[in-house]
């Protein structure tokens, strides 16, 4: 017992050290996973081979889906594309503060399935916060909204689903069961968010009509049950579809070079949504649906720069998301820190009194101490609990699918509220304003999709009764 609880000892040292800006997550990570295992009694050995060296390798697929998503969303940011549909969408949706509100926030998750990063956060923010505050919606409002798209699109963002396919070992049909309907959620929490901070009644009937939409939609994602999704077989019709789209694109792609074009021509804003269409509907691979996506961008701007282009974008993409990889391969190393019998034997006891295992207590529970996933702390994935959630699975009678579900909900206070995240303070500070009263404006509305995330893994029966 006593070796499990300096064990956790090391989690929250290294969580105030976090907190207080005195360490980054890209050390803490590796010196916690080095900490634990010396802790836990791993022989010197094991802790070179398996945690520093096999641990860093651990989580190879995510980091390297990363790179193919972040070579597409640098493309689309030298193509100028997100920029091109941000001012498409507000000249057409005229001067509602309202409707203008929820477009936007559409238009942002749509780019952040594609984009990320600090560099994507900023390009975007530039032209769609100036665009928010001119038609009378409060800085504090405007921040809210474009987070709660970032976070949205996020929930959509490939690279974060191997991440959950490559630590806790769910399957992609299972994430996709979760995510549409929880992306529904999370909407509702928008236009509920929105109508609220415009502080106008006329507003009511678009929440109202807004609130019937979703609720129209959903029964009709009942195919994106994992049942109705098993099959991880690609669509065979789905090959055709391409090869049929890729000669197609290569003529028009001929013709602009004949002719010499150099405009950014309108069906080159669906570029982030091939690979989407190509994983949620046909079943593709991630990775495969990423390289569709970059050759159709590629195709549909091709000018005489194209090559030099993509050549840039996949260098300075993967440059962009180095961070993001650093990041993964300590988490790699402290999964397999904890995962250590030694390590996960002393932390297991612990581990069984503290996490829920049944409906009503789950939700309870995990509500009430979703703040912990702020500051990258023992319920967000991308810090210190990403070695926790692995030994959840392990030693408790939750399942993966649970654990992801859970995860996914908690962590909407983490990349909407947390003051620490680089887009929290670029956006304080672009709009004048503080990033803890970012977190007192938009806490109340995350917790609410906690919630409701919460209730909607007990519904799908992630979580046993």
């Amino acid at each position: 017992m006593l070796t499990g609880i300096l064990c956790l000892a090391v989690f929250l040292v290294m969580a105030m050290f976090m907190y207080a800006r005195r360490i980054s997550a890209l050390l803490a990570l590796p010196i916690m996973a080095f900490a634990i295992a010396l802790i836990g009694g791993v022989e010197p050995k094991a802790i070179v081979k398996d945690v520093l060296s096999a641990g860093s390798l651990k989580l190879h697929s995510a980091y390297t889906t990363t790179m193919f998503g972040a070579m597409l969303a640098e493309l689309m940011n030298k193509h100028g594309m997100a920029r091109a549909l941000v001012r498409w969408v507000a000249e057409f949706a005229g001067d509602n503060p309202y409707l203008l509100g929820i477009l936007l926030t559409a238009v942002t998750a749509l780019l952040f399935s594609t984009l990320g990063g600090l560099g994507a956060v900023i390009m975007v923010g530039t032209i769609i916060l100036p665009v928010m505050l001119s038609l009378g919606i409060p800085a504090l409002a405007a921040a809210g909204l474009f987070l709660f798209g970032i976070s949205l699109g996020g929930m959509f963002n490939l690279t974060n689903w191997q991440l959950y396919t490559d630590v806790l070992k769910v399957e992609q049909p299972t994430i996709v069961s979760f995510v549409v309907p929880f992306a529904l959620i999370l909407s509702f929490v928008v236009l509920v968010f929105l109508a609220i901070e415009l502080k106008d009644r006329r507003n009511l009937k678009f929440l109202g009509l807004g609130s019937a939409l979703l609720a129209g939609l959903y029964p009709l994602l009942d195919r994106f049950s994992p049942a109705g999704v098993a099959s991880k077989e690609p669509v065979a019709v789905s090959y055709l579809v391409a090869g049929v789209a890729l000669v197609v694109l290569a003529i028009f792609a001929a013709l602009r070079h004949w002719k010499k074009s150099t405009d950014l021509p309108g069906i080159a804003l669906l570029t982030p949504i091939i690979p989407l269409l190509f994983v949620l509907v046909f079943r593709w691979e991630i990775i495969p649906s990423f390289m569709l996506g970059i050759v159709f961008g590629v195709l549909t701007t091709w000018s005489s720069q194209s090559i030099n282009l993509l050549t840039r974008s996949i260098i300075d993409g993967v440059s962009n998301v180095i961070p993001a990889v650093l990041l993964m391969m300590g988490i790699g190393m402290l999964i397999v820190a904890v995962m250590n019998p030694n390590v996960s034997d002393a932390i297991a006891p612990i581990i069984k009194v503290v996490v829920p295992t049944t409906a009503v207590s789950y939700v309870l529970v995990f509500a009430l101490i979703s703040p912990l996933a702020l500051y990258r702390g023992p319920l967000s994935l991308w810090g210190m609990g990403s070695g926790l959630v692995s030994l959840m699975g392990k030693v408790t009678s939750l399942t993966s699918q649970a654990i992801m579900g859970m995860l996914m909900s908690v962590g909407q206070i983490q990349g909407v509220c947390d003051p620490t995240n680089t887009q929290n303070i670029w956006i304080a500070t672009y709009l004048g304003i503080d990033t803890q009263a970012i977190l007192r404006k938009t806490i109340p509305y995350a917790w609410l999709a906690v919630i409701l995330g919460l209730s909607l893994s007990v519904a799908k029966g992630f979580v046993p009764w």
